[in-house]
């Protein structure tokens, strides 16, 4: 993976350097390097190529789901401990491109659609 691949794909999944730094160990810096000029090392590259399955995953799931809507975190305070806000974001981005299914904030004033999709576990919500 060339350090141009790495930082498109870390940035199309909404991932910080400074959220990869703290998952790997490493300095904020080391990331940005690898970005700039250094090739990643084989085993973070191994754990980020990983992630990029996931995220691959989870976009086809939020796209097969169907409804009307997906509910996305706001906030990292709203968003599950694995990942943060903006990977979630960026998950039903790339469901609304492919199904134009509507994005929708967790706490919105809002009366969800009975057949709403939810970032959060896959299913369906009541």
């Amino acid at each position: 993976m060339t350090p141009a691949e790495f930082k498109c794909q870390r940035e199309t999944m909404g991932l910080s350097t400074k959220w990869l730094a703290e998952r790997w160990k490493v300095s904020e810096y080391s990331v940005q390097r690898w970005e700039r000029s250094r090739q990643l090392p084989q085993a973070l590259e191994t754990d980020f190529n990983a992630i990029v399955v996931e995220f691959s995953q989870r976009v086809k799931e939020a796209a097969e789901i169907g409804g009307e809507s997906i509910i996305v975190p706001r906030t990292d305070r709203e968003a599950p401990v694995e990942y943060p806000a903006q990977w979630y974001r960026a998950i039903a981005q790339r469901a609304h491109e492919e199904t134009g299914i509507r994005i929708l904030f967790y706490g919105d004033e809002y009366e969800p659609p009975e057949e709403s999709a939810s970032w959060s576990d896959g299913e369906k919500s009541d």
